[in-house]
């Protein structure tokens, strides 16, 4: 994924990678990004255990892998 426009996170890097950040500041940093859900996905895919991926924090990311991991399992 390469983006054309400017991007927030690639003007300022650091800024996304903010120990502590809260799920609403994550997703206001991330608010009107038009790579939103492909940074998500990506970040899902990969253990991305710092920053803001996609208007998620680490804890965010986590819990929709474990959710993801749950759905998969066979019904018993």
């Amino acid at each position: 994924m390469e983006a054309r426009e400017r991007l927030p996170c690639r003007d300022d890097p650091d800024a996304w990678f903010v120990e502590g950040l809260r799920p609403r500041q994550a997703r206001e940093l991330c608010a009107g990004c038009a790579y939103l859900e492909p940074c998500l996905v990506y970040a899902l895919g990969r253990p991305e255990l710092w920053g803001v991926w996609g208007g998620t924090t680490r804890r965010e990311r986590e819990s929709l892998r474990r959710g993801r991991a749950a759905a998969e399992l066979p019904a018993a």
